[in-house]
């Protein structure tokens, strides 16, 4: 899947005449195409090219892409990062992750009428910010309200332990097979689990 730009960028438009005769400036022939770079944590592949009249105008714009796209792994298609600029070195401009989230459509292929679904929210303190993020555990039967209490207080402890983290390093923990099956093996102590899913993590800075 292509890398999309999500920005309020001006629009493309022909030259046009003004009043008198004159021809007014064409914004489109001041614009420059940079190159965006994903973070470190991708190696700072190239996710795509943008046009833009100024680099400081290409702060906090941001661009998401499939994480298949990434890593060259298929079954991580159904992830969606999201990067955001924060800096521009001529005409490159590096980014951040800001987000990660799943597919709506495939988390629901995973819920079925005889299961419970599981979902976690919580917020991890993180350098510069802290990230709200999403667990979901979706167990093989309905699971007893005191087994969700049980599932919701184990998760929120996992939470506790991956406080103080860069929110790069952070994502690299969450999306990682180890975590979501060290989630799993715990959750199978409590009742009978189908699947973990680390469903999303937001990055919000403080201001």
């Amino acid at each position: 899947m292509p890398a999309m730009v999500d920005t309020k960028a001006e629009q493309k438009g022909p030259v046009a005449k003004g009043t008198g005769g004159r021809k007014t400036v064409d914004k489109w022939k001041k614009k420059k195409w940079f190159t965006i770079l994903s973070s470190r944590i991708f190696d700072k592949k190239v996710l795509g090219d943008t046009p833009c009249e100024k680099p400081k105008n290409l702060i906090n714009r941001t661009m998401k892409v499939t994480l298949d796209v990434l890593t060259g792994q298929r079954m991580k298609r159904d992830y969606m990062i999201t990067f955001k600029v924060f800096d521009v070195q001529g005409q490159t401009a590096s980014t951040k992750i800001s987000e990660f989230a799943i597919n709506r459509g495939s988390l629901g292929r995973t819920i079925r009428r005889r299961n419970s679904k599981v979902a976690i929210v919580g917020t991890i303190p993180s350098i510069g910010g802290e990230a709200k993020s999403t667990i979901v555990v979706v167990t093989d039967r309905k699971a007893s309200q005191c087994q969700e209490a049980a599932i919701r207080k184990m998760i929120h402890e996992e939470y506790k332990l991956l406080s103080g983290k860069d929110f790069e390093e952070l994502v690299q923990v969450l999306l990682g097979s180890e975590f979501s099956n060290e989630i799993f093996k715990k959750a199978s102590k409590i009742c009978r689990v189908k699947k973990v899913i680390v469903a999303k993590s937001t990055f919000l800075e403080t201001k």
